[in-house]
Formats: structure tokens, C-alpha cells, sequence
């Protein structure tokens, strides 16, 4: 054992994770490095703001009242307002159809109504009799209750006035999120049918804006090949809300095509969109106030800007009085000033298919290519910033192609929130970017490690949408916990401790708190190169009553190589408040 063998003391958690476990700490995954400095802590752990209706068989009865085989909602939660269609092996009880959308009234956990409107099931007057379905006879053969599919949200937006989130979903569904309660499914009766999807519909792109009206609120759902609009300034009889279906029909991209739609409503209170090559424009016009069934109050241009023919726009973000549009295919950002009959010098990017565009003050961040590079502009060149790390989205051993698909990007307090799912299983989810470089992997899809696809970001809270479902990350709104299940993991750098002639030990380990906690478990691992698997070396658990924890005699020998894992969970509540201030080892 060498002589000079030094205590090995990690306690610089603000650094977050470095390009490699060579430079610094190798991963950072569901910790909070921000909240208190100097400390790490367990994040906040997103709730799902969907319905998860387990799929049933079910009989009727001709009370109205149909009876599950087992519990209809998984989480035990209210599910009032859930959108749901049946099947069955023989007909249906009489009341009921095939293919048809219908929304539950909760009786019991296993037991419910079927009405015809959200409104009836879910909003106020709850249970009542509008909408309910009349059943009578308990038809033949064996029933079975689905929940409508929610699909991959691709977009999420906000009515500051009401409060109220929208996300589309690539089915072609447009649900609906009111303060406090969960989403539904906004029904669209004219296109959205049954239990498949909607016509000419993938979710391509959303959009909401009062323009100068105080009384209306228009949300533009993007489907393939047309727009449709709907005033959503009264939540309160929104099922009463006429659909104005194909509203915008003159639009370039073709039927069934996946491109972008994305939409923004911009500084100039004008609504851009991306539509094949070209961008399109809503805008009010001057001393009217825009109304959706009358065209003499706004102008709807689908071709405000061409780009060069076979280039594919992509994404919006703005910079100054541009509009900057993010190409798909010749890994170029086109400034336009959004009058000009043209753009401007085009900005290129070292790599194609630029996926998005976020500007934090004045600086534009992008996410483009397959490879993790993040790149800046500031409207003249463009120049990369960080790279999510290659140990962290591919370590196998073997290089492979597109180790990173993008999900969607927006800021959040002066950082950035992007989405991005990777080689390495379990990494997917949203990366936190700090505009110094340092980086975490904020938060996970409740239902697992995924890439996030859609993004709302308001002060220190965020809502987020992906494959099959969207969480809140809002003060445990919809989560009974803090990560728990040791969901918090971070790896320190591969330090180099001794020689290979000259071996190092430890003996004693230390974990030292900055608070007394209530509730909670740290554990600590370590191995001796990057390939191996980690070995525990101590479990702690928080006992309302110490800040330091230690267990002598580790017994760990022969180490030339070392690097520690801490896994962390809390599984209470945030008053348990689990903060790591160092990790000690000694000789």
C-alpha cells in the first residue's frame, strides 16, 4: 500500500456530468444540484396527469351501472372523465356502440356510468343526468373496456388566462389539461369517431392565441394536411365549443405526411408555422379582432415564406425582429423578418436535421444531428457548446449510428430542458443545460426512462409529454413521492488513487448529510474500471436522528482505479428532505 495514500472526499456536486468520467462525475440522473448548493438531493418525481385505465371485461345492468372484473383505474385514482370504447364477442348492451368514444362516471373502483360528454362524467354537476347513457338490456357475449389511446404527445401549450394545458398527440387527438385536474380528451365529434385515429390526423403541430380579444381564445390544431380551430375561452361548457374542422385547408403538405407543423405564436402576436418548405402566418388584421368564423378579421398565408425547393422546415425560435427557421435537410437556419418576400443570408450547422431551437437571452441553443451536439448562434455563425456525453447515450463497446434522437427544447429559468433518448438504456428522458455547460438528466417519464417529446416550462415547474403519456414535474401534484426505488444515481469521476506497483486501500467510509433527514436511503458502490458492475459497499438509512453515517472496515484493498456510485432515494415527501453534502472515503 502506498504511504501517500489520501482520503477520497466527493463533494463538488454543482459540477453536474462532465464529458467523461475521466474529467468529472460520470452521470447524474433524477438529482436536484441546484436547490441547495454545495449539496445534492433527491428529485421531485413526476406524476402522470393521464387517466391509466386498466383494460376490462365488464357486464351492464339496466340501473345504468356497469360492474369491471377488477379495479378500472391502476392508480386507484378518481377517473371520472376518462375516454373509453368497448368491444365485445357478441352485441354490446343496448345503449352502447362499437367504435364509439365514451367517458366514465366513477361509482366505485370497479363500477361506473357511461355518458356521452366529457361534461356529463366529469365537470360540474358531476354524475348528472346530461349526456348519460340509457342501458337497457346487458347484451351478449363478453364485453371488454379499452382506453382511448393517447398516442405520443408531440406539443403542449398554455391558456395563461385559464390555466389550462393542451397537448396534441400523434394520433390526431387534442387533450385537454384543467388546473388542478387531469387531462381529457377534447372531443372532436365531426373527425375523431372511434377508437382509431382521426382523419388526416399525426399531431404535427399546436398553437393558441387571443390575438387583441378579450372575450375568445383560439387554439390550432395542425393534422396532416389542414388546420382546425376551436375558441377554448370558456372551459366551462368546452364540449358546447364548435370545431372549425379543416379551418385552414390550403396547406402544402401532402396527406399522410409527417412533417413538422410546429407553431409558434410569436412577439409580433402572429401565429408561424412550419408546412413543408414553406411557412405559413395567421395574423389579425389592423382595427379588427380575429374571429375564426369570420375571414374579413385575419389573414392566413400558408406560402409567407418559401425555402429553397427540397428543404424540409422544421422548427421555429426567434432572435431579435427574425424568425428563424430550422431545415430538416441542407443543415442550414434561414433568418427571415417576417415581411421580407425572402430570407436573409442563411446560418449553417455542422450537422442536418436540426429538430430544435430555443433562444435564452439572446443566444439561440440547437439541437440538431444524432450525435448529442448542441450548437449556439447568435444570428450570424454558428458554433458548438456541449455535447450530451457519448459515455452516458452509448457506452457499449461498439461505435453505432444515431446514438441520439432529439425530443422537443425549451428554457426554463435560463437553462435549457431538452428531450433526447439514447443507446444506453435507461438515460432517455429530459437533460437540464445550464448556459455555463453544466449538465444533468432532470427527470424521467414516470412510466420509465423515454425520450421527451414535448415540453412546457413555466418559472421552476414543467410539464412534459412523451410515448403514451404526459407527467407533471410540479410540486408532486400527481405523485405521491420523491424518486424513490434508488432512482437518484450518480457516479463520481474514475479516480486514479495509486499506482499500479504502489496499491491503494481504504478502510472507512463516511456519508455526511447537511441536515438531519426524516426519511430515506443512500447507498454506496464502487468499481474499479468502467466495464466492471458496481459493488455495494453500504446502505443508510435516514433516521430522523444523525447527519453523519460511517461503516469501518470496508476492507477495500489492492485499488489503483476507483470509482463511486450514490444511489438515493427518498419515498416520502419533500418535508423528508434527503440532502447528500460528501461522500468519504479514508485509508
Amino acid at each position: 500500500m502506498s504511504s501517500k495514500q489520501e482520503p477520497l472526499i466527493i463533494n463538488n456536486w454543482e459540477q453536474g456530468i462532465a464529458d467523461s468520467p475521466h474529467k468529472g462525475f460520470g452521470l447524474f440522473k433524477n438529482a436536484d444540484i441546484e436547490s441547495i448548493p454545495g449539496s445534492v438531493k433527491v428529485q421531485k418525481k413526476p406524476g402522470s396527469i393521464f387517466h391509466s385505465i386498466t383494460t376490462q371485461t365488464f357486464t351492464a345492468a339496466v340501473t345504468d351501472i356497469c360492474t369491471a372484473s377488477g379495479s378500472v383505474e391502476s392508480t386507484g385514482a378518481n377517473f371520472n372523465g376518462a375516454a373509453v370504447y368497448f368491444t365485445t364477442t357478441g352485441t354490446l348492451p343496448a345503449g352502447l356502440s362499437i367504435n364509439t368514444v365514451y367517458f366514465l362516471y366513477k361509482v366505485s373502483s370497479s363500477t361506473f356510468k357511461v355518458y356521452s360528454t366529457y361534461k356529463g362524467s366529469a365537470g360540474s354537476g358531476v354524475g348528472g343526468a346530461t349526456g348519460l347513457i340509457d342501458i337497457t338490456d346487458t347484451g351478449t357475449g363478453t364485453h371488454t373496456m379499452t382506453q382511448v389511446a393517447i398516442g405520443l404527445v408531440r406539443h403542449i401549450v398554455k391558456d395563461p388566462g385559464t390555466s389550462t394545458y393542451y397537448l396534441s398527440t400523434s394520433n390526431g387527438r387534442t387533450w385537454f389539461k384543467p388546473s388542478g385536474e387531469r387531462a381529457y380528451l377534447l372531443h372532436n365529434s365531426a373527425i375523431d369517431t372511434g377508437s382509431t385515429s382521426v382523419t388526416n390526423g399525426s399531431g404535427r403541430g399546436l398553437a393558441i392565441s387571443s390575438f387583441s380579444s378579450t372575450t375568445q381564445t383560439f387554439l390550432f390544431v395542425f393534422r396532416n394536411q389542414v388546420i382546425d380551430s376551436i375558441d377554448v375561452n370558456d372551459t366551462t361548457a368546452i364540449e358546447a365549443l364548435a370545431w372549425q374542422n379543416g379551418w385552414g385547408f390550403d396547406m402544402h403538405a401532402g396527406l399522410g405526411s409527417s412533417n413538422s407543423h410546429y407553431a409558434i405564436e410569436a412577439q409580433d402576436a402572429a401565429i408561424y408555422y412550419c408546412d413543408d418548405r414553406f411557412i405559413g402566418s395567421i395574423i389579425e388584421k389592423v382595427d379588427q379582432v380575429f374571429s375564426n368564423t369570420n375571414a374579413a378579421t385575419y389573414t392566413h398565408n400558408p406560402s409567407a415564406l418559401d425555402l429553397p425547393p427540397g428543404e424540409i422546415a422544421e422548427c421555429l425560435a426567434e432572435l431579435g425582429t427574425n424568425l428563424l427557421i430550422g431545415g430538416k435537410t441542407f443543415n442550414k437556419i434561414y433568418p427571415w423578418d417576417r415581411v421580407s418576400d425572402s430570407f436573409t443570408l442563411a446560418i449553417g450547422v455542422p450537422e442536418n436535421n436540426i429538430q430544435r431551437m430555443v433562444n435564452i437571452g439572446g443566444t439561440v441553443y440547437i439541437a440538431a444531428g444524432s450525435w448529442g451536439n448542441i450548437y449556439i448562434t447568435q444570428g450570424s455563425y454558428v458554433k458548438p457548446f456541449k455535447k450530451l456525453p457519448f459515455y452516458v447515450t452509448n457506452n457499449g463497446p461498439d461505435i453505432s449510428t444515431n446514438p441520439v434522437t432529439w425530443g422537443d427544447m425549451k428554457s426554463m429559468n435560463g437553462t435549457i430542458l431538452v428531450g433526447a433518448s439514447s443507446i444506453t438504456t435507461g438515460n432517455a428522458g429530459i437533460w437540464r443545460i445550464w448556459p455555463d455547460g453544466r449538465m444533468v438528466i432532470d427527470n424521467q417519464p414516470s412510466t420509465g426512462s423515454a425520450n421527451v417529446t414535448a415540453i412546457y416550462a413555466e418559472g421552476t415547474f414543467y410539464y412534459f409529454g412523451y410515448d403514451g403519456g404526459a407527467d407533471s414535474f410540479n410540486s408532486i401534484q400527481y405523485s405521491t413521492s420523491l424518486y424513490d426505488n434508488y432512482e437518484t444515481v450518480i457516479q463520481s469521476a474514475l479516480y486514479k488513487v495509486a499506482t499500479s506497483i504502489e496499491k491503494g486501500a481504504f478502510s472507512h467510509l463516511e456519508v455526511l448529510l447537511d441536515q438531519i433527514a426524516t426519511a430515506g436511503n443512500v447507498r454506496i458502490s464502487y468499481r474499479t474500471n468502467l466495464s466492471a458492475s458496481f459493488t455495494t459497499i453500504a446502505t443508510y438509512t435516514m433516521d430522523s436522528t444523525n447527519f453523519l453515517f460511517s461503516t469501518p472496515d470496508i476492507g477495500l484493498i489492492d485499488i489503483e482505479n476507483i470509482q463511486i456510485q450514490v444511489e438515493m432515494n427518498d419515498g416520502a415527501s419533500s418535508g423528508a428532505d434527503n440532502r447528500l453534502n460528501e461522500v468519504r472515503l479514508l485509508p
